[in-house]
């Protein structure tokens, strides 16, 4: 999973296997190694609940996706567009969106 970090944004770009893995109920992650032996890591996982959820401490981040979404996502293969939903914040608006890299799928 590629995760880009922008002005009231987060992208996780994930590969069709990933995508695959989240469709059978498991997370996908991605973890960064910092100094001092601290870690950052982004957890992105299905929900059977028909709600996104975003979760954060300063060593990571959840979110959950509806497992319905993943799965409409799936069936639009190949297609660039992806899936999002904005979470409200005392600083405004940060959308969380989820796609699936086409490159790294077919290669």
């Amino acid at each position: 999973m590629n995760v880009r970090f922008s002005d009231h944004a987060i992208r996780c770009r994930a590969t069709a296997a990933e995508l695959q893995q989240l469709l059978t109920g498991r997370a996908i992650e991605l973890e960064i190694c910092l100094p001092r032996d601290r870690r950052f890591l982004v957890n992105v996982r299905p929900s059977a609940l028909e709600k996104w959820q975003l979760e954060s401490d300063p060593t990571g981040i959840w979110v959950s996706i509806p497992r319905s979404q993943l799965e409409a996502l799936a069936q639009t293969l190949p297609s660039k567009e992806g899936i999002e939903h904005g979470f409200e914040t005392a600083q405004g608006n940060v959308v969380v969106s989820f796609e699936v890299d086409l490159k790294k799928s077919q290669g």
